[in-house]
This record gives structure tokens, C-alpha cells and sequence, in this order.
């Protein structure tokens, strides 16, 4: 949802709901009619990432108006009195709330739903941001709250698969989350960033920009698409009403680095082209292949410019 800069996603399936984060204080002006426009008195799961207030700012809004099941929130404190609110609005209402373990499973829907971070206890808040990875069918989703290098590194550690088609991307696009070799690890075909227009910070930065540019991962921000809306069906992924191309493992849309050739295919007009046309179309309407071959057999045609 576009809350501004803070995060806050809502995921349904099978009649369930799960909030990720709940924006910043006011949010719940955007959040809460949001939620009632579709039709939701529940939420099921109401996943807090870490006690910042640019994630937690209107979870009491949101308690207030909603009926919660569970609450899950890092086991990292803060002592602002937005956090305070929370945990005594919490306690008011009686709602059960789970420090989870890394490997915990959430029952949501047809969804494998596990929670791989954080993987130990850091003093940084955003280093102890739950991260989460959602399955469903053979489409993957990664939420990582703010979570940093440090953290990023840890959980490469552990061998855990990272691999995800949707990413969102951690602490708003900022350059000290998202590495070269965390983001190589979850190769994302998709990288969706929550962050205000012209906000303070300068999110996203140029850097991260440039390596989801450098691994072509599609990149959608709020601060420019307001609300991004994905749907799956277990196979295939809408953005914005927008199907996107899946690659098995994304690994087609990795270069060759000793051949360097990248074919770039129109998903709409179904041409393919050479980087160096001119008549390429825009990055979200880009599906990527390897070698020329590929791309006839997924049903493109040569652009008549480029020849490639």
C-alpha cells in the first residue's frame, strides 16, 4: 500500500488476511478504508517487522477497527511511546501475541509461510526486522522489513533457499540493505520499494537502483505507482493488472557475462530486440532471454530495427 514512507502490505488467501506492517502514524487514513473497501473485518495475522514507527505508527488505528487474531512481532523492544501504545493496546484487547523462531511456520491458506530471519539478536532494530517467505504454488514472495548487511549476511549463512520472484525490498530501497550478494541470492524478477515521494532519506538510493538495474529485476516503487497490486495464481503473477513472464529459478535473465548478449522481448507486441535498440519498450514491459533462440521459441519475433 502507498502509506507514504513506511510499509504496509496486505496479503489474502483463502479468505484469510495477513498485514505486514501498519505505516507511520496517519497511516491508518489510507490503510483502514483500504481494507473496508475490500470487504475485510478480520485480520487473521498482523505481522510487525520491528518496533520503528514508520512500521508500527497506526497498528492501534488498526487494532482498533479490525478484529486481530495474532499478532507476531520481533523480540527486540523499543521505549517510544508509539511502541508503548502499542504493547498497552495489545494487552487491553487480550491478542495473542508470538516472538517467532526462525523456521516457524504461519498457517495462512494454501501458502507455505516461514519465517528465516532475523537468525540471532542484533542491537540494530532494522537488523532484527522478521523477514518472511511465502509460497505459494511456484510462485515465492520475500518480506524484509529493514533489515540490513548484517543481517542480510547471516541468513546467506544458513543456506536457507532465498530465491523469490517478488522481492521488497528491505528499508525502503536505502543503500545499506540490499547487497550485491544478497540480492544475486534472491535474483527477484520482481522488486517492489515503499517509500514516500521526495521523502527525507533520499529512498531509494541511486546504488540499490543500480543493482536491480545490473541483476534486471523489474522494479516497482510507491512513490511513483502508489498501491502496487500483485496477484498469483500458483503459476503466473499480475502487477497492476500487467502479467509478468516467470522464469523457472529466474536464471534467464541472467547475462552470460563471457557472451555479454542479452536479448530484451516486448511482453506486449511479442518482439525482441537488441540493448542498443531504440524502440525498446519500458522496463516493466521487458521479459529477458539469453540467446535468440530462446526468445522464438517463447514466441517473440525479431524487431525489424535492431535485427537482432
Amino acid at each position: 500500500m502507498d502509506v507514504g514512507q513506511g510499509d504496509c502490505i496486505l496479503l489474502t488467501n483463502s479468505d484469510q488476511v495477513m498485514l505486514i506492517d501498519a505505516g507511520d502514524v496517519g497511516a491508518g487514513q489510507v490503510i483502514i478504508p483500504y481494507l473496508k473497501s475490500r470487504g475485510i473485518k478480520k485480520i487473521d495475522y498482523l505481522l510487525l517487522t520491528h518496533p520503528h514507527k514508520d512500521h508500527i505508527g497506526s497498528a492501534v488505528d488498526v487494532i482498533d477497527s479490525f478484529d486481530i487474531g495474532t499478532i507476531y512481532m520481533s523480540g527486540k523492544l523499543a521505549t517510544t511511546k508509539t511502541f508503548e501504545k502499542l504493547l498497552d493496546k495489545i494487552d487491553d484487547k487480550s491478542i495473542e501475541t508470538i516472538i517467532p523462531d526462525v523456521e516457524d511456520k504461519i498457517s495462512f491458506g494454501d501458502c507455505d509461510t516461514q519465517i528465516i530471519g532475523p537468525v540471532k539478536e542484533y542491537d540494530d532494530l532494522n537488523n532484527n526486522s522478521l523477514v518472511l517467505k511465502i509460497t505459494y504454488g511456484n510462485t515465492r514472495f520475500l518480506f524484509t522489513g529493514d533489515m540490513e548487511k548484517e543481517s542480510e549476511m547471516d541468513i546467506i549463512e544458513t543456506k536457507i533457499s532465498l530465491k523469490a520472484d517478488v522481492l521488497k525490498v528491505a528499508h525502503h530501497g536505502s543503500s545499506g540493505s540490499s547487497t550485491g550478494k544478497f540480492l544475486n541470492e534472491v535474483n527477484p524478477e520482481i522488486s517492489i520499494i515503499s517509500c514516500g515521494k521526495d521523502n527525507d532519506y533520499g529512498h531509494p538510493h541511486a546504488e540499490l537502483l543500480d543493482k536491480l538495474t545490473n541483476i534486471k529485476s523489474q522494479v516497482y516503487r510507491t512513490d511513483v505507482s502508489e498501491t502496487v497490486v500483485v496477484i498469483s495464481d500458483g503459476n503466473n503473477i499480475k502487477i497492476n493488472n500487467d502479467t509478468v513472464i516467470m522464469q523457472p529459478d529466474n536464471n534467464d535473465k541472467i547475462i552470460d557475462k563471457e557472451n555479454n548478449m542479452v536479448y530484451i522481448g516486448n511482453k506486449n507486441s511479442k518482439k525482441f530486440h537488441l540493448e542498443s535498440c531504440n524502440s525498446l519498450p519500458k522496463e516493466s514491459n521487458r521479459v529477458y532471454f539469453k540467446t535468440r533462440e530462446e526468445a522464438i521459441e517463447k514466441g517473440y519475433e525479431p524487431c525489424s530495427r535492431c535485427n537482432p
